[in-house]
């Protein structure tokens, strides 16, 4: 093989191995862009009352993780577990309202920050209603599967909400 055959060869190579290397991050790109709009289909459907998108887009081995919550709610199972609990917030918050802040994704991940805003009329958990607004800011990692959720993380700061919602200190504490 010559000189040129083997210049030839070489850039040919080089070639292949990029447009390889380049085709496996558009694909990544692709999975994670449609890992966002899943979870932003999330949002939106939520956003107009319709829980039925969790039998549509949460995987059936799906589980929720929030250290925020009392034990029993610090891990939740399927989705049957997770409209339960939906349903008990909207029900303590009817006009709770969600929006994204912020949304990156990596790999089989989404992450974002979300602002959720509201009013606490109803029971939630331990505490009665309030009548209180409230303002959190949320931090939700997703993991997904087969184009489905697959796991969640969830965390704020629950001292700033239930100080909001006047539970924190708890009543009869001297906060001198």
């Amino acid at each position: 093989m010559g000189k040129i055959e083997r210049m030839f060869f070489s850039f040919s190579l080089i070639a292949i191995i990029f447009m390889l290397i380049s085709g496996c991050e558009d694909k990544e790109k692709a999975i994670e862009e449609r890992n966002k709009a899943i979870v932003r289909h999330v949002h939106e459907e939520v956003a107009k009352g319709n829980a039925a998108v969790f039998d549509e887009v949460l995987a059936s081995n799906y589980i929720r993780h929030c250290q925020a919550m009392p034990p029993e709610l610090q891990e939740l199972h399927g989705t049957e577990q997770f409209k339960a609990f939906v349903k008990d917030f909207m029900k303590a918050v009817p006009d709770a309202h969600d929006s994204i802040d912020l949304m990156i994704a990596e790999g089989d991940k989404v992450a974002y920050i979300a602002t959720t805003t509201g009013t606490q009329v109803g029971q939630m958990g331990p505490f009665p209603a309030s009548g209180k607004e409230f303002t959190l800011v949320n931090i939700i990692i997703h993991r997904l599967e087969d184009g489905k959720i697959a796991e969640t993380w969830v965390s704020w700061d629950n001292v700033a909400f239930l100080t909001q919602l006047g539970f924190f200190p708890p009543p009869g504490e001297d906060n001198e």
